[in-house]
């Protein structure tokens, strides 16, 4: 996030090598501390004046900007602890802290699952979103058939807060209904509870209608069936989850429990008001000391060109930091200590409250050209304190839904599955985005092969006689399917997350040979937003 004032008055002025002759000055190029702060101001500002050269300090488009630029307007600067109140510092810090454990969370599953034909998950979490997730996947990765999906996914007490107004979009604590028999159902069915639906963006199907004769032309045989495109966008899967425990969830009471007993919890927060009153007092300093801005003076600047606008508002940078002396940066270095060692407490108390996730699954899915199934699984989840990682196991079996054909020669169960996935989060210096290493594996025994629906009025193979009722034919082979992925994952503050991920199979659903094949996706947890619904994340 832009830290204009901090960077304003911590930083010391790094003076830019001259221009060799003939070289073309560019604003992005400027590497004083002083430019490099500010040059969106800047750019803007340069912009403005190229368009409209007539511009005076008074243009409706400019007292906000210059705002920027002036020490003596540095009033709303966008650092991390606002001028916020004492009064209410303390329900913003814990607020601040649980929503960047939301931001982070390791166990979140906002993708489909593995037998989805768009999907970028080889193996389930034991978490979801707390509130409404929407993910767009592409590539299979057990299916032989490659697709996209959109999912959209939501937690119950979430959607139910949202629509009654009651606290929407509460981290911790969230307030207990007034009802004792509500409390007991948010407690052990709505906070619990996810659902997820899954929809197919690219693959088309067809349905069978009877046919009413020949419109035009002749031929040898009558088409008692056709085949009516029926295109995509049609619901493949409908998920439910039950969250039996999970200590990063903020909303558990083993989570409250650790917080409320962390033994450093006071320092955490009193980290962050001392922050928070070395910042106000470094802005009550500044704006106390500094030199108002010549605005007609920059703007004059400005008109000439974008180096003497640099120069000039370098030059009154470093008059204003000389003037401020050692109080200022001592304050801010201060109040930046102060707000790392608020991010260490939180991040010892998130580790003690990792540790074991348990949750159900079941779905039922409709896979194009193939008969329904029945999926039911369990998760398991272990994030060891000690390690930043977490490691997810997934134990599942798939029967088949409605009434077996007559005659089949399979039974109800399709096959059964066990996969494993650690997950590693890790930064890069230059990224201020949290990246997460994938690595899995999936094994899946399937005691017949895979079945294949063909639809009525297709004609047999060699002749020009149309199937009336449709049929099943294995397809594939029967054993056991290896898939192993590697994947990476970039979790944008903001709530965005792009998983981008390879694989390699022994074979898939259909096929029996090797393949290896790419998935990505992009999905976006609304739960992020503090006031979608125009409610508080904590109260």
């Amino acid at each position: 996030m832009r830290q204009n004032c901090v960077i304003a008055v911590l930083a010391v002025a790094v003076s830019m090598p001259p221009l060799s002759s003939g070289q073309e000055y560019k604003l992005t190029d400027d590497q004083r501390a002083s430019v490099k702060a500010f040059r969106d101001e800047l750019s803007k500002l340069s912009s403005f004046v190229k368009q409209n050269p007539q511009l005076s300090r008074n243009d409706a488009t400019l007292p906000g900007l210059l705002n920027h630029l002036d020490f003596t307007t540095m009033t709303q600067p966008d650092v991390f602890v606002r001028a916020f109140s004492r009064q209410n510092a303390e329900n913003l810090a814990i607020q601040a802290a649980a929503q960047s454990a939301q931001n982070y969370r390791p166990d979140k599953q906002l993708s489909p699952a593995s037998n989805a034909t768009g999907t970028t998950s080889l193996v389930s979490k034991a978490g979801a979103t707390d509130l409404l997730s929407l993910g767009l996947d592409a590539g299979a990765l057990t299916r032989t058939v490659n697709g996209s999906t959109a999912t959209l996914s939501g937690d119950l007490d979430g959607m139910f807060r949202a629509l009654t107004g009651y606290s929407p979009l509460c981290v911790y604590p969230c307030p207990a209904f007034p009802s004792r028999n509500l409390q007991w159902v948010d407690n052990h069915i709505l906070q619990p509870v996810n659902v997820s639906v899954v929809t197919a963006l690219a693959q088309q199907s067809s349905t069978a209608a009877p046919g009413a004769g020949q419109a035009s032309g002749s031929t040898p045989t009558p088409v008692s069936n056709v085949a009516i495109p029926t295109g995509a966008g049609k619901v493949t899967s409908v998920l439910a989850r039950y969250q039996i425990l999970n200590k990063y969830d903020p909303h558990s009471a083993k989570f409250k429990q650790k917080w409320e007993n962390a033994s450093d919890q006071k320092t955490f927060v009193s980290s962050l008001l001392t922050a928070n009153n070395n910042i106000l007092a470094v802005r009550d300093l500044v704006l106390k000391t500094a030199t108002p801005l010549d605005r007609d003076a920059i703007l004059e600047a400005a008109k000439r060109s974008d180096k003497d606008l640099a120069d000039y508002f370098d030059n009154y940078y470093q008059s204003q930091i000389q003037k401020f002396g050692k109080d200022v940066s001592s304050a801010v270095s201060q109040a930046v200590q102060d707000i790392a060692a608020s991010q260490q407490v939180w991040e010892r108390v998130r580790q003690e409250a990792a540790g074991t996730l348990f949750t159900l699954e079941y779905s039922y899915n409709r896979t194009l050209s193939q008969p329904e199934t029945h999926d039911f699984k369990i998760v398991y989840g272990y994030a060891p304190g000690s390690v930043s990682g977490m490691l997810s196991l997934n134990g599942a079996f798939s029967l088949y839904g409605g009434t077996l054909p007559v005659a089949a020669k399979y039974g109800r169960l399709r096959d059964g599955q066990l996969s494993a996935q650690y997950d590693r989060p890790f930064t890069i210096s230059s990224n201020p985005n949290l990246l997460t290493l994938s690595l899995a594996g999936y094994w899946q025994y399937q005691p017949n092969p895979s079945i294949l629906n063909i639809p009525a009025g297709t004609v047999a193979p060699g002749t020009t006689i149309p199937i009336p009722n449709g049929t099943q034919e294995f397809v594939g082979t029967a054993g056991s399917l290896w898939v192993t992925q590697a994947k990476i994952t970039i979790n944008v503050k903001s709530g965005i997350n792009i998983p981008i991920g390879v694989k390699w199979s022994n074979k898939s659903d259909l096929l029996s040979s090797n393949k290896i094949g790419a998935q990505v996706g992009i999905s976006y947890d609304f739960s992020s937003l503090s006031s979608l619904f125009g409610g508080n994340s904590a109260r």
